[in-house]
């Protein structure tokens, strides 16, 4: 099995740089950033996964975002993904979880 070196091939460089990268989340329209997260690879792994928390819009609607995945060591290497989706409204009952507490509950 061949060992994945995650080095990028920088000769200007003094120390050794390490590949990585720059995960993107924004809405296109607005050209709003909803998210960011820069992400270096793992010496040992191939593949990997990665999860970027973000904030929905609070009323329903159906958005589009673009996932833009920078590299920071390659000229050429980006990438862009559509990302669509659909917020709906939250149930009742989740509003309770988030809601305020009662005053009658008793705590230990």
């Amino acid at each position: 099995m061949q060992r994945h070196d995650n080095h990028a091939y920088a000769p200007h460089f003094v120390k050794p740089k390490d590949e990585g990268w720059l995960l993107v989340l924004g809405e296109t329209e607005t050209r709003e950033v909803v998210a960011m997260k820069r992400v270096t690879c793992s010496r040992n792994k191939r593949s990997m996964s990665v999860s970027v928390a973000f904030f929905a819009p609070e009323l329903p609607c159906k958005v589009i975002y673009t996932l833009f995945i920078m590299s920071d060591s390659y000229l050429g290497l980006d990438q862009q993904y559509d990302i669509r989706l659909e917020v709906i409204p939250a149930l009742e009952s989740t509003a309770a979880v988030n809601g305020d507490i009662n005053d009658d509950a008793q705590f230990m």
